[in-house]
């Protein structure tokens, strides 16, 4: 039975009284519960969470819903206290409207991907199998930060590939904009296998005017192109990633494209990709994060050893050439177990990355490793990989996001509960986190299908499937989790801290800064030279209230390695300037 609330004036009045004590400036706000927020519970099925950033320290939560047939998405908003946001739905606002408002059978929805808006709501993007005639299609929807659907963009989804064949697996990234490029695999006419297309839906809600109707060939070659993965080139553009079967003899391999906010392949690219990798074996599974410079750090699971699998990364640049500091065919990165796999991957702010992966020793366990720029496994981390847990407990379907400091914050499922664990940019275990990780949530029944999104100041929120309440009809939870970096909610505004940053003295790699604002500001941070000169802009323009950190390659702004010597960062905010000195020794 699906229930329906009542919304007269009481219920009303308090839902506005809630929504305004929860936006109040410098308001106290409620705890979580110890083992998670629902953000759906119904007499159904509910599972396939995906999650992002509300941009005010919540998270909106997407999943798969069976309370009523077929399957849709619906979405839900938490807020960074833990509480639904009383203006949304109650049960979540599902993307597609009423059915009978769609021609001919409506199919369900599945596989959601969605993005921020950078207004506090988010596009949707899923799988949804209403024609009879095309199989599946790829459609996009904007909910807006109060749970209205916009009303600018059609009722049931604006449409990005509807064609024969199957399109399937979306991908999604925002496009800054208030858009969002969606990548899939797609086995329309013509094609044997699966290639991989992309597509550009507008602010508006229109598919964009300048990208081929029913998306853009990314991928095409002859051999299947699968899975893609996709991050932002920081113009509007997209890099995507995928493994590939168009050199049948080595297996799958790894390949990546860049697409420009014209709707065209990048020209300085290959036509149908940039090999990462061809060795010998299997190459799956790829990660990718953004290097911060255009191009894209990526991480795969690599067969090329015989009866083993490792795992490895490769640096491709702006310009579509792999970085020549870079060995050909990617840097092994794990070396823990001779079965290495999973490997997600986030930037650690200086256009390198740490990668996690799952290792089979004696079970499986969740390691972490980091990789500079330069193409090197951090000297100063195990040169296996950091364990992140001293439990004996399988450790599987791990999350990661960065920390906001150079680090990362990696969740996971370990006996049917959800953990975490923060590691710190030196390859250190976070001190305040149990060594066997944090427990999530630890709630008897089964917890599972997590994801996790960073939330900035270094917090984080995870979303999972959960039976606590019904063993075949799983519900949403969400939970929050928080590292060293984040203090909590105070009634009194931080003061600006004084400015600092952290490393090693002298320096010989990335230096972190960091501030803190009392509330929201433009602020200007920025490295200079011992004669005053301007080395390095960090970061100019409007700033979030609360914890930053910013680090800074020992790079000046062409590009060019600094030399050994003395150095000051200069924050300017609140009115004020701080400053902080830097030794560097190359």
């Amino acid at each position: 039975m699906r229930i329906r609330w009542k919304t007269g004036p009481a219920r009303l009045l308090m839902g506005f009284m809630l929504l305004l004590a929860a936006l109040a400036p410098g308001a106290a706000l409620a705890a979580w519960p110890p083992d998670g927020r629902p953000a759906c519970e119904d007499v159904s099925v509910q599972g396939d969470p995906a999650i992002t950033s509300d941009g005010a320290g919540g998270a909106l939560v997407a999943w798969v819903d069976l309370r009523s047939a077929p399957a849709k998405i619906a979405v839900q908003h938490v807020f960074a206290s833990g509480d639904i946001d009383p203006v949304w739905p109650h049960f979540g606002r599902t993307v597609v409207g009423n059915p009978d408002s769609l021609a001919g059978a409506f199919g369900g929805q599945f596989h959601a991907a969605l993005v921020p808006d950078g207004a506090g709501g988010a596009i949707i993007a899923w799988q949804d199998d209403r024609s009879a005639v095309t199989e599946t299609d790829v459609y996009a929807k904007h909910i807006l930060a109060d749970g209205k659907a916009d009303e600018a963009w059609p009722a049931n989804g604006t449409g990005l590939a509807v064609i024969a064949g199957l399109q399937d697996e979306p991908v999604a990234v925002t496009d800054g904009a208030g858009g969002a490029i969606v990548a899939w695999m797609d086995t329309r006419p013509g094609a044997s296998v699966a290639d991989v297309y992309a597509q550009h839906v507008l602010a508006s809600g229109l598919v964009d005017p300048l990208w081929p109707v029913n998306g853009l060939a990314v991928g095409t070659a002859p051999g299947a192109q699968e899975f893609p993965a996709i991050v932002q080139d920081g113009v509007g553009g997209a890099v995507i990633t995928w493994f590939d079967r168009r050199n049948g003899v080595t297996g799958f391999d790894v390949y990546a494209q860049h697409v420009l906010t014209t709707g065209t392949v990048d020209p300085t690219w290959p036509a149908d990709g940039r090999a990462l990798c061809t060795a010998a074996g299997e190459q799956v599974d790829a990660a990718i994060v953004s290097d911060n410079a255009g191009g894209a750090v990526v991480s795969w699971t690599d067969g090329r050893v015989a009866g083993e699998t490792h795992i490895f990364a490769q640096h491709v640049l702006a310009s579509g050439a792999i970085d020549a500091g870079w060995p050909v065919d990617g840097r092994a990165v794990s070396g823990a177990s001779l079965s290495d796999s999973r490997s997600r991957i986030v930037g650690d702010g200086a256009g390198g990355a740490i990668v996690t992966w799952q290792a089979f020793v004696d079970h499986g366990a969740e390691y972490a490793q980091h990789v500079t720029r330069a193409g090197v496994v951090d000297p100063g981390w195990p040169a296996g990989g950091r364990a992140l847990s001293v439990s004996s407990l399988d450790q599987a379907n791990a999350s990661a996001v960065s920390d906001d400091a150079g680090g990362a914050i990696v969740s996971w499922e370990s006996g049917g509960d959800i953990f975490a664990q923060h590691v710190m940019p030196d390859g250190i275990l976070d001190p305040a986190y149990p060594v066997a990780g944090r427990v999530v949530c630890g709630d008897p029944n089964i917890q599972s299908a997590s994801v996790l999104v960073g939330t900035g100041a270094g917090g984080a929120i995870a979303a999972w499937a959960d039976t606590r309440r019904a063993s075949t009809s799983p519900d949403i939870y969400a939970m929050q989790v928080l590292n060293a970096i984040t203090t909590g909610v105070s009634d009194e505004p931080a003061p600006v801290l004084a400015f600092a940053h952290t490393g090693p003295n002298p320096a010989r790699g990335p230096v972190m800064m960091r501030f803190t604002l009392p509330h929201a500001e433009t602020a200007t941070l920025a490295v200079y030279d011992v004669r005053g000169r301007l080395v390095r802009r960090l970061a100019s323009g409007p700033r979030a209230a609360g914890a930053h950190a910013i680090a800074w390659d020992l790079r000046d702004d062409r590009g060019q390695g600094v030399g050994s010597g003395f150095y000051f960062g200069r924050l300017e905010a609140d009115g004020r300037t701080f400053t902080t000195k830097i030794s560097a020794l190359r």
